[in-house]
Formats: C-alpha cells, sequence, structure tokens
C-alpha cells in the first residue's frame, strides 16, 4: 500500500511540473512575460512605461563595438533623439558656414592678403567677395591653401568709375590643420573697402563624402 502510495505521489508531482512548464511557454508565446535569450513574439503592441522619472529602458552589450539593436524596418521613428547618426556626432550634421570679415584698409595697397583662422582637416566649398575703390584697373584674386602652392577660384575683373566688385568659389582639402589665403593684386594702389553692401569676406562650408567622378572627355 505504501508503495502505491508513493508512486501516485510521484505521478502526481510529474504531471504537475509539466502543467507549470506549459504554462510558463504559453506566458512566453501569449505576450505575458519576456525571456531572455529566446525569441519572444507578440500579436500586440509591447509597451514599456516608468511610472517615475528616468530611464525608461537600458540595453547594454559587452563590447561598445557592438550595435546594441537590430531592426529591419526603415520607418522613421517619432521623436528619436539621437546624438550620432552613422557614427557622426549631431553637431556636424547640417550645413555650416564658416564666415571670416575683414575690415577696410586704412592705406591704400596694390596687393593683399586675407587669411582664415585654422580651420580642421577636410574639404570646403569655398566662396569669396571682394569690394574695391574705382580706379583700381584689372584685378586678379584667387585662393591659396596654406603657403604651398595649391590655387584655386582665381578670378579677373576690370574697373569701372563705381569700383570693382570680384567673387569666386572653388574647392580646397586641407590634409591637415590649416588656413586658407585670399590673395589679390591691383594694378594700381587703391583702398578696399568692405560693409554690408560692400563685403569683403571668405565663406568656407564643410563638405563630407566627397566623391572625385574623374575628368570626363571633352566633347
Amino acid at each position: 500500500m505504501r508503495s502505491k502510495l508513493m508512486t501516485v505521489l510521484t505521478v502526481i508531482g510529474a504531471v504537475t511540473v509539466l502543467v507549470l512548464a506549459a504554462n510558463t511557454v504559453a506566458l512566453a508565446t501569449t505576450g505575458k512575460a519576456i525571456l531572455a535569450g529566446k525569441i519572444n513574439t507578440s500579436s500586440t503592441l509591447t509597451s514599456i512605461v516608468r511610472t517615475t522619472p528616468g530611464t525608461g529602458l537600458q540595453v547594454k552589450t559587452k563590447s561598445t563595438a557592438n550595435a546594441p539593436f537590430a531592426v529591419n524596418g526603415t520607418g522613421k521613428v517619432t521623436n528619436l533623439n539621437a546624438d550620432k547618426i552613422d557614427g557622426k556626432d549631431s553637431t556636424v550634421l547640417g550645413t555650416r558656414a564658416l564666415v571670416w570679415s575683414y575690415a577696410g584698409s586704412t592705406a591704400s595697397a596694390s596687393t593683399r592678403t586675407f587669411s582664415t583662422t585654422t580651420m580642421p582637416a577636410g574639404s570646403y566649398l569655398l566662396n569669396y567677395e571682394v569690394y574695391l575703390t574705382s580706379g583700381a584697373g584689372r584685378v586678379d584674386c584667387y585662393l591659396q591653401r596654406n603657403s604651398d602652392g595649391i590655387y584655386a577660384a582665381q578670378g579677373t575683373a576690370d574697373s569701372n568709375n563705381g569700383g570693382t566688385s570680384l567673387t569666386g568659389a572653388g574647392l580646397i582639402t586641407l590634409t591637415a590643420p590649416g588656413v586658407v589665403r585670399l590673395v589679390c593684386s591691383t594694378q594700381t594702389a587703391i583702398l578696399w573697402s568692405v560693409d554690408q553692401s560692400q563685403p569683403l569676406r571668405i565663406t568656407a562650408v564643410p563638405i563630407t563624402g566627397l566623391a572625385l567622378k574623374g575628368s570626363p572627355a571633352v566633347s
């Protein structure tokens, strides 16, 4: 009798374990629980709401080089606030123009050089605007990278009674931090003017992902 009782109790215990195990699996598959290290599925939205101030969800990986998330959707995530996109800090994203304005000269000169402050290494689309007083004759301006003989945006204009206005644009790549110089020469010594309506300035727009396409044949 005692042996039969032990057998019955053993069977009941085994059935209880199986029932509890089945319930655990059911909780995972119906969205009532999330199991780490398992594939969890749900037919409805899974939401995590923190009822106190602070971070709502924290995900860490063993190495900082590992991606904490993997997604297969390309839809827009509303209100997503990211510090970096494609490895780039948010402060370098978007179009940023660097502008240098120069005061007019109190003494006339036939050649003037205007230098930017030190710029980080990289490629820049540069533009210059120059206005000179009348009587300058022919004006020649160009941009120069540091002092290494790399030139860009050379322009020439002839003076008239109302003064001379000259602009130019070009691409310059700084392989290391450096400056860009605007060098202008005239046939005669003249004054160099600058105000809101008569600018004398250099503008640089940083360019990322520059792709040189070669030199197509001219037809």
